[in-house]
């Protein structure tokens, strides 16, 4: 280095401590991940088994306004009820462990100026996330999934005009979709699963397209909502940033955002939605975060955990390095297709 004269820049050694250690790191917190809102976590004791899955029908049949299949008359022997049974079928399920580890010098962090083990343990419970919300979408969006009858290409639909995206006030595209998509759960399910079980999933990209169309930005103006979403000021309201509220239409809606890194470390770095842009998924939430191992369930996906985002660390003194990993043994499974529809050709 050269010899230099004093100056206001050059007479103190710069370091971390100038800036009051600030990092800069977009850290999210692994709660406010949207896949929170519409899988159900369902603890398991195994990594593997079955889950039992029922038919819905005998709890609805009705084969006669009059009733008469059920009459017992005096004197007679009473119905024993020999067809009176629901069909069932037992389903697999098969846990995967997965790790997302790191490894650090102890020189390095010995001689780092912040927390640097915890930021990666951060991290990598982040990534933890995304992979989870990596599964869900998969069986989401996958049309093998559904029956028939639960795929909806969105220009189908009997009434509608064509895409979500171009609808109207007077189209009622949107609309049109989730009403038809509700009465089929209901017939699918004999109307167990109500409107306010069910969660209507979409992308960024699709949030932010329906959030300009006539049909949302009327009915954004007619909600007692409308004052405060235009000032910023709505209240909880994790749709804001796409102008949308937090339920359309009477269903709770949740913008899959979650964005993933596709390319390899050095690569050109190249970012996608995990959620796909021209599809939505209406499906059925019901009951907390967590579910209850053994109890009957509604939720259209289930997330069985045998071990969820466990944190480890160890010190490797023989070989002076920390090793950390978050790991999850989890999978996922659409336990209940009948409580969901597939939207296709959205935008």
């Amino acid at each position: 280095m050269a010899a230099t004269n004093p100056g206001p820049s050059n007479v103190f050694i710069r370091d971390h401590n100038s800036s009051g250690k600030m990092v800069i790191d977009f850290a999210r917190n692994v709660a406010d991940f949207p896949v929170n809102g519409y899988a159900q976590v369902v603890p398991v004791e195994k990594v593997g088994g079955y889950y039992l899955e029922m038919t819905i029908e005998e709890a609805g049949r009705i084969l006669s306004s009059e009733l008469d299949n059920f009459v017992w008359y005096d004197g007679d022997p009473a119905p024993e009820g020999a067809e009176g049974t629901e069909s069932f079928e037992w389903k697999p399920f098969s846990c995967v462990r997965r790790t997302f580890p790191f490894k650090l010098g102890n020189l390095t962090v010995e001689n780092a100026s912040w927390d640097i083990v915890a930021q990666h343990a951060s991290i990598k419970a982040r990534q933890a996330m995304t992979a989870r919300t990596q599964l869900a979408v998969t069986q989401l969006t996958t049309s093998a999934n559904y029956a028939a009858a639960h795929r909806m290409d969105v220009t189908a639909i009997s009434g509608n005009t064509g895409k979500w995206d171009a609808s109207t006030t007077a189209r009622q595209d949107i609309k049109r979709s989730l009403l038809t998509a509700a009465e089929q759960i209901a017939d699918a399910t004999l109307d167990v699963v109500r409107s306010e079980d069910l969660r209507l999933i979409i992308s960024g990209d699709l949030a932010k397209e329906i959030a300009l169309t006539q049909e949302i930005v009327d009915y954004i103006k007619g909600s007692p909502h409308a004052l405060a979403m235009v000032k910023g000021e709505l209240q909880g309201g994790r749709n804001v940033r796409y102008g949308l509220p937090n339920d359309l239409y009477g269903f709770e809606l949740f913008v899959e955002s979650t964005r993933k890194v596709t390319s390899r470390k050095g690569a050109t770095r190249a970012v996608s939605s995990v959620f796909p842009t021209s599809n939505a998924v209406l499906c059925s939430r019901v009951g907390e975060l967590e579910g209850v191992a053994g109890a009957p369930s509604f939720s259209t996906l289930a997330l069985f955990a045998y071990e969820e985002m466990n944190v480890e660390t160890k010190n490797d003194s023989d070989n002076r390095r920390t090793i950390g990993r978050v790991t999850e043994n989890i999978t996922a499974k659409m336990v209940a297709p009948a409580s969901g529809v597939l939207f296709s050709n959205c935008q």
